[in-house]
């Protein structure tokens, strides 16, 4: 009995080395995927206009739906793939990856070609009114040019987390970044390129990220690496099953914005786009900080349950939900506390008094969504992770689609503005209670 004892404690320590190694640099590599919005948010808000940057926004939700689109294959690939490693199956493990990453490049061509031949349409159904029709073509007719590059960087970003270099993901992310930043600088600031500068800037800093990670899979310096396929759909079937809950917490995202967008339109006016604007960029990082602990654990927890070690993924899935609990309330004390100095990055306090003091009460309302996020988010990747789709799906569903929005209905048509910020508070906290329920029903069965 001693001995398992001991046993225990030094697995629980080398098991904690792991997670840190694994999700740091994976919540840091999303949080640099989000500085290329929040940069070209406070360069194009600055540079060019408030209502450029409510056109940024109003852009948002198809710019989700394609990354939606590279998560789908990428999460499914990075799950499968690791049980497959855990498993001692290289072969398999390469197939996956490969077929993954053929799809999501044949889905970016597409999205890209579908959109830039209907820009006029697509800018109307985002919402773009007079004031901001003209920002939000010039935007996205350039930005969705290099879709399918975003969405193919994202998915090398997801698998080489998995194919055992963290600390590559985020440095190549950060490349990327501090490339963005300066070309921001240089096409806005300096060339006067005006909202069109932001969309080439975030383009070509994902060519170059995307350059590196394909590089790193061409030369084989992992285990990963590209193998010959014959394309099967019923494999591609199976990652976009696994792969589902976060393709529709991605998606849910562009489609929330869609609807605060009219919904605030509606209620606020375009004054009220531009503080959802703001609002967005400080929840989609807190969202991203639960999104990259979710998939630093995720490929540990397959690794672990493709061995069968129950204890051990188990543990993994402990410590990310106490990690994402920190840092949800740590979120939440900032934005509820002290969202001032987050609103003047984009908002002239002095210029536009009214709307920075309409912003800060926005925040302190909206604020409350976070504090449960980070265990509703890690529990969809823990039922990921042991291949329980369909609970992972019930979770994403909930807080992604069907409760918000209808949170959002109500409390707008009830309470106006004021409801528009409490609905997504009012959704966060009855998806924790399902996900806690589910989690309660597997451990049960368990």
């Amino acid at each position: 009995m001693k001995g398992v004892v001991i046993m225990t404690t030094i697995d629980k320590t080398e098991l904690r080395k792991k997670f840190f190694s694994f999700v740091i640099p994976s919540v840091s590599a999303m949080w640099v995927y989000l500085l290329y919005s929040m940069i070209d948010g406070i360069f194009v808000a600055k540079g060019v206009g408030k209502y450029a940057l409510a056109a940024v926004n109003l852009s948002m939700p198809l710019i989700n739906v394609a990354f939606a689109c590279g998560i789908l294959f990428a999460v499914g690939a990075s799950t499968k793939a690791s049980i497959y490693r855990g498993r001692n199956m290289p072969e398999m493990a390469n197939k996956v990856f490969t077929i993954g990453t053929i799809t999501v490049i044949a889905l970016g061509i597409i999205v890209a070609t579908v959109v830039r031949l209907n820009l006029d349409s697509v800018a109307i159904f985002l919402g773009a009114e007079e004031e901001t029709i003209d920002y939000v073509k010039s935007y996205l007719g350039i930005i969705i040019l290099f879709v399918p590059i975003y969405m193919t960087s994202y998915n090398f970003e997801v698998l080489i987390k998995a194919d055992g270099f963290p600390s590559k993901a985020i440095k190549t992310s950060a490349i990327g970044a501090v490339i963005n930043l300066i070309l921001d600088y240089l096409f806005i600031m300096v060339f006067d390129f005006g909202i069109s500068g932001a969309a080439i800037a975030t383009g070509i800093s994902q060519v170059v990220t995307f350059t590196i990670f394909t590089s790193h899979f061409i030369l084989k310096k992992g285990s990963f690496s590209f193998t010959k396929v014959s394309y099967n759909i019923k494999e591609v079937y199976s990652l976009a099953r696994l792969g589902f809950a976060d393709f529709i917490t991605e998606l849910t995202i562009g489609i929330t914005i869609y609807v605060f967008n009219h919904a605030i339109l509606t209620t606020a006016g375009p004054n009220g786009i531009v503080i959802y604007t703001v609002i967005s960029y400080v929840s989609q990082l807190i969202l991203m900080t639960m999104t990259g602990t979710n998939q630093g654990a995720q490929p540990l927890m397959s690794f672990y349950y493709g061995q069968n070690k129950k204890a051990a993924y188990n543990y993994i899935f402990s410590l990310a939900v106490r990690f994402a609990s920190v840092c949800a309330v740590i979120f939440f004390l900032i934005t509820f506390i002290y969202p001032n100095p987050i609103l003047e990055l984009y908002v002239d306090k002095v210029l536009e008094p009214a709307l920075f003091l309409e912003g800060i009460m926005a925040f302190r309302l909206y604020s409350f969504s976070f504090l449960p996020l980070g265990v509703s988010i890690t529990m969809m990747g823990y039922f990921t992770s042991l291949e329980k789709p369909k609970n992972a799906m019930i979770i994403s569903l909930s807080r992604g689609l069907i409760i918000i929005n209808l949170a959002l209905i109500i409390m707008a048509k009830y309470f106006g503005e004021t409801g528009v910020w409490l609905a997504t508070p009012i959704s966060e906290f009855i998806t924790l209670v399902i996900a806690l329920f589910l989690y309660k029903r597997l451990t049960a069965n368990n």
